[in-house]
């Protein structure tokens, strides 16, 4: 019948754009992760090395999978023509190349005083860029939320504060986890120490935006919250990316374990938090499609 067919069309996104949200936050916490190096700490400098050189793959893999959404390359730079400031998808992409610019320019100064490079070639890069690429990491983190948020889809639109802080907080645990990863596979122990505290504090805030939500969120939110889609995100990012990591986090903390031991528990939740910070992601997109076909929350628009 007619009357039951839903008032919204729900966007067609799929795997592409849940890991171009995902990747996006993760890129924009190595860049505020790099700039709280202490580059007088041996330690700290291994550490800044390695997050500016993640920071700016991942910037370049993005744009290729933003790409493969948009179905043509072209459609891309055409985004670039001008800057719209009301287009939350506009200003993202500018966000994106400023940033892909400032973390390929910090990757050369790196490895310039590494002596990979020339030592010349580190005046590509001046000292202000490290706090640019901190400052528009954090913007590039929490536009994925906002790309979401700024739509008529109600959850999503129900969601206009707690989604991009939601984002930027996971993209911050995210980014944590993968430097803790990478330093792992360095043997940067000093450091991993340093970046699973700073992960189990986002972990926390991003859990506490979350609760908070669901509890403002009313019908809007049922499809996140309630249901098949709800058990996996129940299960995946609540507790296996958020509780369990803050654990054996805190456990690493606390006991001096043997360091083989010790390295494992850091990749497990390592792994654990990378996972349920994608699964959000997922969680997000796939609840938004739902609630886009519930009638009743269509036409009552969250304000």
């Amino acid at each position: 019948m007619n009357d039951e067919k839903p008032l919204l069309k729900a966007p067609h996104w799929g795997a592409n754009v849940t890991t171009y949200l995902f990747l996006g936050g993760i890129m924009g916490g190595l860049g505020l992760i790099q700039l709280l190096c202490d580059p007088r700490d041996e330690s700290m400098r291994k550490l800044r090395r390695t997050t500016r050189i993640a920071s700016f793959l991942l910037a370049a893999v993005n744009p290729p999978i933003l790409i493969s959404h948009l179905g043509r390359p072209e459609r891309f730079l055409h985004m670039m023509r001008i800057v719209k400031l009301k287009s939350p998808m506009s200003v993202g992409v500018w966000g994106l190349v400023l940033y892909s610019g400032a973390a390929g320019a910090n990757m050369v100064r790196e490895l310039a005083q590494s002596g990979v490079l020339p030592s010349w070639m580190r005046h590509f890069a001046p000292h202000a860029l490290t706090f640019a690429q901190a400052v528009l990491g954090a913007f590039t983190a929490g536009y994925t939320g906002v790309l979401l948020s700024a739509t008529a889809v109600p959850l999503w639109a129900a969601g206009k504060r707690h989604i991009p802080a939601a984002s930027i907080s996971s993209g911050a645990a995210s980014a944590c986890a993968l430097a803790s990863l990478l330093s792992v596979i360095e043997g940067n122990h000093e450091a991993c120490v340093k970046t699973e505290r700073l992960e189990m504090v986002a972990s926390a805030v991003e859990f506490a935006i979350l609760m908070d939500f669901r509890r403002v969120s009313g019908d809007y939110g049922k499809p996140m919250f309630e249901g098949p889609r709800a058990e996996k995100f129940r299960t995946v990012t609540l507790i296996g990316g958020i509780a369990v990591p803050i654990a054996l986090n805190l456990l690493g903390q606390i006991l001096p374990l043997p360091k083989p031991v010790d390295a494992a528990r850091t990749v497990v939740a390592s792994v654990l938090t990378l996972l349920g910070g994608y699964v959000l992601r997922e969680t997000f997109i796939e609840s938004g499609k739902a609630s886009a076909a519930v009638r009743q929350t269509a036409i009552s628009q969250p304000t």
